[in-house]
């Protein structure tokens, strides 16, 4: 004669009907859950049908697989929908008769397919076969076992990106926001180049021993250094024209991972939403000073740390100044961009591509202006030190003088490590004169701002 069966404890059946109701009828997640064995709640899944399935239908009532993804049917009896998140993904199980395929399954939940792809997936069918006890009917049942794992797309997380910097761009910022005309039309052009403020860049002088960095600290020494650049062409030339010229890498890094365009792991100072708000918001209120003064020009070139999200910036900028008669933005996407004022011309780029090759391209790609040239110069950044260099000479380029923007960051710990040190931390502007040439040049530095900056 079999041994009966002991029932369960009481307190074990509440446990389990309970974890039901709460985290959905996964029979390993409850036995792992409450330390069971899978035959044990098979075996009270069986015995207490009737209660299970109420305890499924509160999970299902109460929302189900999860709050951001939402059942459209109601499953039936001995059907499952798992749903776990894995690392900066979603790992989704079903086990019904109507779901076969992973469409069917991605159907079932509303899976948002613009945040996520499917990575892996598996689909198998099963038959159980049952008999009715009164007639001794035989039933075959279908049952479709769909595992699918779900990762973030490459590049959502732009949106969260795109989120902050149109955040940065409704606030509400402080400053000189009444217009003052020049005092008279010089006809000077005043350019400020801006390479490498690498905001979100982080440096200790712990283990640096150069001076700290973080996200305060670069808001305050590029506004600072930059006020203090058009204030003294205000004061000494009066430009009637002034340049804002963004010579990329004004991002630390370019990914949630705290990486680079191309993949280089970074040390970092807060999240990405946190560095873009920052970042934009102090551009925006940068441009804005130098409009309440004098007609601007912004341009932005991409980094080789910032790609994407300098292309999400420019189009930000543009945006909120479309409408401005007092702010150009120049919205091409190009690594290497030229402006032209009375006999100048100037080039643009980053500094990391084609380098050798610049005065040659300037005739090409800026033809239109080349004629009517008599001054011509490129301002590249990237490697943080000043200084400038000649190309190779030849007929058709020499006196195409290429300039290197100094950095406003100190060096972190891989540049310390490496010796790379010593550059001079400062930002730089230029004046132009009619008819073309270069009249003067002056240099901001974040040692030797006036102690109201």
């Amino acid at each position: 004669m079999p041994a009966a069966r002991r029932p369960h404890h009481p307190s074990t059946l509440e446990q389990i009907f309970a974890l039901v109701e709460r985290c959905g009828p996964r029979s390993t997640h409850i036995s792992q859950e409450l330390g069971l064995t899978m035959g044990q709640v098979t075996g009270v899944k069986r015995r207490h049908r009737e209660r299970w399935n109420k305890a499924v239908a509160v999970y299902e009532e109460n929302g189900g697989i999860s709050p951001t993804l939402s059942s459209r049917t109601t499953l039936r009896p001995n059907e499952e929908i798992t749903q776990h998140e894995r690392g900066d993904g979603l790992e989704l199980r079903s086990y019904s008769e109507r779901i076969k395929t992973v469409e069917d399954l991605l159907e079932h939940i509303d899976a948002d397919l613009n945040l996520y792809e499917v990575s892996q997936s598996e689909a198998t069918k099963n038959e159980v076969v049952t008999k009715n006890p009164e007639t001794g009917a035989i039933t075959v049942t279908e049952y479709f076992r769909v595992w699918v794992r779900l990762s973030k797309k490459q590049g959502s997380h732009l949106l969260e990106a795109a989120q902050a910097m149109l955040a940065a761009a409704l606030r509400e910022r402080t400053g000189p926001l009444v217009l003052t005309e020049p005092k008279e039309i010089s006809g000077i052009w005043q350019v400020i180049p801006i390479a490498d403020p690498h905001f979100g860049k982080y440096s200790w002088r712990g283990t640096t021993g150069y001076e700290d960095y973080d996200l305060v600290l670069a808001r305050q020494v590029v506004l600072g250094s930059a006020t203090e650049l058009m204030r003294r062409g205000d004061r000494a030339y009066q430009p009637s024209r002034r340049t804002l010229a963004f010579l990329g890498d004004v991002f630390h890094y370019d990914t949630p991972h705290g990486t680079t365009t191309g993949g280089t792991p970074l040390e970092r100072d807060g999240r990405m939403p946190k560095m873009v708000d920052v970042a934009t918001d102090t551009i925006l209120e940068l441009i804005e000073q130098s409009a309440a003064t004098c007609p601007t020009d912004v341009l932005f070139v991409r980094g080789n740390h910032d790609e994407a999200l300098t292309t999400l910036l420019q189009k930000t900028v543009s945006t909120v100044f479309r409408s401005h008669p007092r702010i150009t933005v120049d919205t091409s996407h190009t690594h290497r961009k030229y402006l032209f004022h009375d006999g100048t011309l100037l080039g643009f780029t980053h500094g990391d591509k084609a380098r050798k090759r610049l005065p040659s391209l300037m005739p090409f790609e800026a033809r239109a202006h080349w004629i009517a040239t008599r001054y011509c110069e490129y301002h590249s950044g990237h490697t943080h030190a000043m200084r400038a260099e000649y190309s190779r000479p030849a007929e058709t380029i020499d006196g195409v003088l290429v300039r290197v923007a100094p950095a406003l960051c100190p060096p972190d710990d891989w540049h310390a490590d490496h010796g790379f040190v010593g550059a001079l931390r400062a930002m730089e502007s230029f004046f132009y004169r009619p008819g073309g040439g270069l009249l003067g040049q002056h240099l901001a530095s974040p040692e030797f701002l006036p102690p109201d900056r």
